[in-house]
């Protein structure tokens, strides 16, 4: 399908850009910018554009959607361009930092019912929840059909982890349900590398670009067809031309606060997965004409605890957090919910509908000392008494909840009368919120301890309205031509959301929009690929593809690699008589401030062992510390 690239290069006449916002900007080509027309680019042409490069199908974002299109893309015969705004390691969205379920369906009516009932009154149609579901019933042969080890494929349905399984299981249809892991390995981002892998492995028809933003789309006025892609490259603006469509796949806005105060209330928001989702497709979209939705649909875990700038860490299902001694209170020192509430991604059941509840602008856990001594850990790598997080000042302690509340600079007689409020309820068994008596004890003496949590979001779901066929539509309902999208940007959840769902969509709907984008069309753009820059063959090289120069070892010296979230983890390893005493990282693209805690840490501690056996990993840094052991262990394999 890349022989399909083949009329001509030309200089800029008069050009239209549709995207953040503006239209009409001579960036296109150089020249001074031309009267701006409609949002439809009126008066101009696509063949007047100076194009920089040309593919048959551009996929703009880099996580499972993404892939799954250039995938799919690339099987139907076409030669794609992906490109993500992030470095080689960072790219992924929220795929590499999900729980890597997904969800397949065992009978497609009774799926259709369930997802009909989370749906509710909600608009997204019928026809459009029938493609999800059909693509869902296929899931596991799709997989496989790009390459997944069936074996390997695990059912946690029925395992008892949280609600990890089926959400909703009072709705009809929940029988259908069921949540699976690709590799058997939970939160590893197993079916996230399964999909890099599959886009390293199709180089040769699949060109990968990094730390390259779209800025704009091209539509010509004439046709009203996406004909290509503004896009940041190199430190300049090229315009890529898309012969045969253009896949949307650039994940929710949660990192963009203008849209999280537009639409979902909060001016700080603090994510869970990728910083890079900040809703530059939408301007971009919507600059053409755009219809969006689901712009209200988002999912949390609650609250989250700080781990690094501007990341938090789940802490809604801690018991810590949940039953003892033990409250939630806002701004004003009150308690607004029951702490152990039931949650479904952030959906609480108020007043029989399950729904994110709001949140003050301030969250702060009180507890007692009594309740420190209860649990063996607070928290993730938390020390027993909190003595580091206290000297940190992550952690607040006070002789008395006046003080406290100084410290915190609450009401003191606010808090004072909650606590009073608190201890008659754990007494009496009876919550104004709904506390369940078993998870109500009554604070003691102090000392008291407070610190400060954050709202937290998983990812949005809303963005530019899809069709069953993953086009992207106008605000007359209409297909924009050759425009399509994928995954949480404009995601068909709406409503209630059952888990391992957004990655099943970016699977269902990736393949969709790649088919649909690489499909032969009569009004495809044609472009001559001679002079051209950037054509299939430029993409960059994977780091699945490179290996530290090796030729500098010494006797008792190898190289290891081990699989990080980032991707290969290389490490040098010397050795003298079995017993390591060297480990240096080599290449390592782990997540600042999380992965990269044990990039620091590991081989200290292996060196002390003298072995990678019998090493502890590094808490709130696992996965990381495994792909290093793993990569020592590789090394020692060489050198024995």
């Amino acid at each position: 399908m890349g022989q399909g690239i083949t009329s001509r290069r030309g200089f800029l006449k008069a050009s239209a850009v549709a995207g953040l916002g503006v239209v009409g900007l001579g960036a296109l080509g150089g020249c001074a910018p031309q009267q701006a027309g409609d949002a439809t680019g009126a008066g101009v042409s696509a063949s007047d554009v100076s194009w920089d490069g040309a593919f048959d199908v551009v996929v703009v974002g880099f996580g499972a959607a993404g892939a799954a299109s250039a995938i799919s893309a690339a099987e139907a015969g076409a030669r794609v361009l992906i490109v993500d705004k992030a470095p080689e390691g960072h790219e992924g969205g929220n795929s590499r930092y999900c729980a890597q379920l997904f969800v397949s369906i065992t009978d497609k009516a009774e799926g259709l019912k369930h997802y009909q009932a989370l749906r509710g009154n909600r608009t997204t149609p019928d026809d459009v929840l029938e493609a999800y579901v059909d693509g869902m019933v296929a899931i596991k042969d799709t997989l496989v059909g790009w390459g997944a080890d069936a074996s390997k494929m695990l059912d946690m349905t029925d395992m008892k982890i949280s609600n990890l399984t089926v959400e909703y299981p009072e709705l009809p249809g929940s029988a259908a349900i069921r949540t699976n892991l690709i590799d058997g390995v939970l939160m590893r981002a197993g079916l996230w590398r399964f999909l890099k892998k599959g886009v390293v492995a199709r180089k040769d028809m699949i060109d990968c670009w990094y730390e390259s933003p779209a800025q704009a789309l091209i539509r010509d006025a004439q046709t009203g067809v996406v004909a290509g892609v503004q896009i940041q490259h190199e430190g300049k603006s090229v315009n890529i031309a898309a012969k045969n469509g253009v896949v949307m796949a650039l994940g929710g806005f949660e990192n963009g606060p203008e849209y999280t105060e537009a639409y979902l209330g909060y001016p700080v928001i603090n994510p869970i997965g990728t910083l890079y989702n900040e809703g530059d497709g939408i301007a971009m979209t919507q600059a053409i004409g755009a219809k969006l939705w689901h712009m209200a649909s988002w999912e949390s875990n609650g609250i989250g605890l700080s781990c690094q700038a501007d990341r938090v860490r789940n802490l809604g299902t801690i018991d810590f957090f949940r039953t003892g001694s033990v409250v939630l209170v806002g701004g004003d020192a009150k308690r607004y919910v029951a702490e152990d509430k039931e949650q479904r991604h952030g959906h609480l059941n108020i007043g029989g509908t399950w729904m994110i509840p709001a949140r003050p602008d301030r969250n702060i856990f009180i507890f007692d000392a009594a309740h420190v001594q209860a649990v063996e850990k607070p928290y993730g790598n938390w020390s027993s008494d909190l003595s580091k997080e206290i000297e940190s000042g992550k952690v607040v302690q006070a002789a008395t909840l006046d003080e406290l509340a100084s410290k915190l600079s609450l009401d003191a007689a606010a808090l004072v009368s909650t606590i009073e409020l608190f201890n008659a309820s754990a007494a009496s068994g009876i919550d104004a919120f709904g506390r369940e008596a078993v998870n109500m004890t009554a604070f003691g003496d102090g000392p008291f301890y407070g610190f400060e949590v954050q709202v937290s979001v998983l990812n949005t779901q809303g963005g530019p309205e899809r069709t069953a066929k993953a086009e992207i539509v106008d605000t007359e309902g209409e297909p924009i031509p050759h425009l399509y999208s994928a995954g949480e940007f404009g995601g068909v959840n709406a409503n209630m959301y059952q888990g391992g769902g957004n990655i099943a969509e970016c699977v269902v709907f990736g393949k969709i929009a790649g088919e649909n984008a690489a499909a032969s069309k009569d009004d495809a753009l044609e472009v001559d690929a001679d002079g051209l820059a950037f054509v299939p063959g430029c993409g960059e090289t994977s780091v699945y593809d490179q290996t530290p120069d090796a030729s500098g070892l010494s006797d008792g010296q190898a190289l290891g690699v081990g699989e990080g979230l980032g991707g290969p983890i290389w490490v040098k390893v010397s050795s003298d008589n079995g017993k390591i005493t060297q480990v240096e990282i080599m290449h390592s693209m782990e997540t600042e401030g999380v992965g990269t805690v044990a990039i620091s840490d590991m081989p200290a501690l292996i060196m002390a062992a003298g072995s990678s056996e019998g090493v502890d990993t590094i808490s709130g840094a696992t996965f990381t510390s495994e792909a290093i052991l793993a990569a020592v262990a590789d090394a020692q394999a060489k050198l024995s």
